[in-house]
């Protein structure tokens, strides 16, 4: 479905430019250069998100990786994947192929894939609706140290078997557990707080190191998670604000010395160096 989106905007008599992982020039009958497509090796995920982002294309990034997740779970530890996390699947599924149609293809998806095969997506999600239901309904029972956290935590999905039907217990977010309606399993906050959250910023962090730039999360100097979020200023974990300007000579902190706040990395070294 990505790829026929790309392959609708490759302009004529360029070998599917935009579907092809090589691409290579070539002079026309007119003498001007262009880009053709080259060999016949289609886009991997990253190349077709690389793709998309750059021609301003929009889709679920975030309920994709949970596919994949999944999916590869299924090829490799099958025995650990449940009918549940299955149901997951095809409603996350449901809901990039229904918004990815409508908004990018401008199709009607029960006419591109079928009325058998879109009225089986659509009872697969109507059943996942209710388990989901009640996983967000113990969401909203934890005061939540962000909007950006509470995301996170609701996009997140077990460890043991894929499933993102996780019901919250507890009423603060450093002491609450996930407890996996699907295989039991029960995950502690310091291990799913800095989890969720990586993989919410996973885009983020990939391109922005990609360009040389920081991401959006750093190691808190309080309790050493990579759950700082510099967006904010503070710890999503632990709630630490640390001092982002030097108290020695000034000058803004870098997030990779933020364990060193409130010094930078120069002046905590040298000030060890004194001691």
């Amino acid at each position: 479905m990505y790829k026929e989106a790309l392959l609708r905007l490759s302009p004529e008599n360029t070998n599917e430019l935009l579907i092809k992982a090589r691409l290579s020039a070539e002079v026309d009958a007119a003498g001007h250069v262009r880009m053709v497509g080259s060999g016949r090796k289609t886009l991997d995920t990253q190349q077709i998100r690389d793709r998309f982002q750059s021609l301003g294309i929009h889709t679920d990034w975030r309920r994709f990786e949970q596919i994949a997740k999944v999916r590869n779970d299924i090829e490799h530890y099958y025995a650990d994947v449940t009918h549940e996390s299955i149901l997951g699947v095809i409603a996350s599924a449901f809901l990039i192929i229904r918004g990815f149609c409508v908004e990018e293809l401008e199709e009607e998806p029960r006419e591109l894939l079928g009325q058998a095969t879109w009225d089986t997506m659509l009872q697969a999600a109507d059943v996942y609706a209710a388990e989901r239901a009640e996983c967000d309904a113990s969401l909203g029972s934890v005061e939540w140290a962000s909007d950006i956290l509470r995301s996170a935590i609701a996009d997140y999905s077990c460890d043991s078997c894929g499933s993102n039907l996780l019901r919250i217990e507890g009423a603060e977010a450093v002491s609450a557990t996930l407890e996996c309606r699907s295989c039991g399993a029960v995950i502690e906050a310091e291990n799913f707080i800095p989890s969720a959250l990586a993989l919410a910023f996973e885009w983020d962090t990939y391109a922005a190191l990609k360009d040389g730039g920081d991401g959006p999360l750093a190691e808190c100097p309080f309790c050493f998670k990579e759950t700082y979020l510099l967006e904010e200023g503070r710890c999503l974990y632990c709630g630490h604000e640390a001092e982002h300007e030097c108290t020695r000579c000034g000058c803004t902190i870098p997030p990779s010395e933020l364990t060193s706040s409130p010094l930078c990395g120069y002046c905590d070294h040298i000030m060890a160096k004194d001691d």
